[in-house]
């Protein structure tokens, strides 16, 4: 009788034991009681090649009085596993977890699949659980297919697109395409477009913000007419790994000088994984704004370029301010560079030369454009003095359009009072960047010989000086000279006429 007994217990022992693994929503343990509640397929009639997700809800019942961790669920076809996913964190008692698994199949027909629950009490104890998942897989659909994919790593906030292929031999029409997920906002979720044509595909782009990061399905569901008129559903669903939000954006700038202006360029380039949203830029200098600018959104990993013209902007440090939203909060970043404008035009004389035309002066030389930007209607002319007259043929010349860095050569004549005049007055006028310039220069000729004038206090007279020169001469003057020789010579000989007359009429 005591080996009854004996075996009894043991045979307690063993089916206590094997309640640990269990088929269905049995019990783990006799502290947490965890269980496969449920088991979800979408779509619920995959084709082949279809991207399918098996979402398990795993709970652990109120009546437990111990958490469970579960350290990984495994979807395994026989012996060969298909999904999985790891380190899911611990269920307290009441407490459930959605656990979505995606796979494909590449032939069609009933799958017949087992979800194992692989999971450890507080106590250090381990256990795990089976549950039986059955999948039909239909034949590949030729006509209308969807596939989900984003442009780049998924992240808390991102794009993702949806490319609708039309196989059909015919048009479709009328097409009403859906994005969604579980834990995703989506915005403008629903697209609609009249026709897609037989053998085209089309691509439909989704902003979405996903809830975290982690495993996350979205699906697409597009509703249509097919050639007969008939209405038509396809949907497929894609689980993406999403990353968590990283903000790294870096702000560049630089002063750029070109016909005959400068800027400030400035790029701002997005590093991170979400996008830059209602950016402003703004330029400071000495405390104040100087400058705004709206820019356009930045997705990730790309650049955008912005230009601050010459105008808004003072010389000296400018400070470029980017301010921006990103993963649900405001950021900025900035940069400073030093800037300075362009200078305006500006006529310079250059090069003169004195030289002296018989009663008068031609000075030669270059109008001089020493700025930064094109001068334009330069005139120069002689300024009329009581001892500077400007006479013909040049009184004023006009020089026109003067280059930035270049010059054009004029000439001007004058006429001089008195050799005591050692400066020639010109006056310059022309246009610079919309502004009127006018002002007066001194040209100096005591050094050309034209009109040297006598030492610092001699008398002020106007002629040729006497003294000095070749013989005491000063400057000799050469028609006057000749001119004085012939009266001499005329006067003569009529002396010398009316003598001989004299002297006939006494004979």
């Amino acid at each position: 009788m005591p080996d009854r007994s004996v075996v009894a217990v043991l045979a307690l022992i063993v089916a206590l034991t094997a309640s640990a693994v269990t088929l269905g929503a049995g019990v783990a343990t006799a502290d947490s009681q965890v269980a496969v509640q449920s088991v979800t397929v979408s779509p619920s009639d995959p084709r082949v090649g279809e991207d399918v997700t098996i979402n398990a809800t795993i709970r652990n019942f109120e009546s437990s009085t111990d958490a469970a961790r579960i350290n990984q669920v495994s979807l395994r076809a026989g012996s060969r596993r298909v999904a999985s996913a790891s380190d899911l964190g611990k269920i307290g008692s009441g407490g459930s977890i959605d656990v979505p698994l995606t796979t494909t199949f590449g032939s069609p027909g009933r799958k017949d699949l087992t979800l194992h629950v692989y999971a450890q009490g507080t106590d250090g104890s381990v256990f795990s659980i089976k549950y039986p998942v059955s999948v039909s897989v239909d034949e590949r659909d030729s006509d209308v297919q969807l596939s989900l994919e984003t442009p780049s790593d998924p992240s808390t906030e991102g794009r993702v697109n949806v490319t609708v292929a039309n196989g059909a031999p015919n048009d479709i029409s009328n097409l009403q395409l859906t994005l969604s997920g579980p834990n995703a906002t989506v915005e403008d979720p629903r697209r609609v477009n009249a026709s897609l044509p037989a053998g085209r595909e089309r691509i439909v782009g989704y902003d979405v913000s996903f809830a975290g990061a982690g495993a996350t399905p979205l699906t697409a569901t597009l509703v249509y007419r097919d050639g007969g008129g008939d209405r038509q559903t396809v949907s497929t669903s894609r689980t993406f790994d999403v990353d968590p939000a990283r903000v790294d954006a870096e702000l560049d700038a630089e002063v750029v000088r070109e016909n005959d202006t400068a800027r400030i360029d400035a790029s701002l380039t997005n590093f991170g994984n979400v996008p830059l949203e209602d950016v402003r830029l703004r330029a400071e200098a000495g405390g104040e704004t100087v400058a705004r600018k709206l820019v356009a959104d930045v997705v990730a990993e790309s650049t955008r370029e912005i230009t601050v013209g010459e105008s808004s902007l003072p010389a000296g440090p400018v400070t470029l301010r980017a301010v921006y939203e990103a993963a649900g909060e405001r950021h900025e970043t900035t940069t400073t560079v030093d800037f300075a404008p362009t200078t305006d035009g500006n006529i310079t004389l250059t090069g003169i030369e004195v030289i002296p035309t018989g009663g008068s002066i031609r000075l030669a030389g270059s109008a001089s454009n020493t700025g930064e930007t094109a001068v334009t209607g330069a005139v120069v002319g002689v300024v009329d003095t009581e001892r500077v007259t400007p006479v013909s043929p040049t009184k004023n010349y006009f020089v026109g359009n003067v280059p930035a860095g270049e010059f054009t050569s004029f000439e001007l004549t004058a006429r001089l009072a008195g050799n005591r005049t050692d400066t020639v007055p010109i006056r310059i006028s022309y246009i610079a960047d919309g502004e009127q310039y006018t002002r007066v220069t001194e040209v100096a000729i005591g050094d050309t010989g034209a009109a040297a004038g006598p030492p610092e206090g001699a008398p002020d007279r106007d002629g040729p000086p006497g003294g000095g020169g070749v013989l005491g001469l000063g400057r000799i003057d050469v028609v006057g000279i000749l001119l004085r020789l012939a009266a001499v010579v005329a006067v003569g000989g009529g002396l010398i006429y009316w003598w001989q007359r004299r002297g006939d009429d006494e004979a």
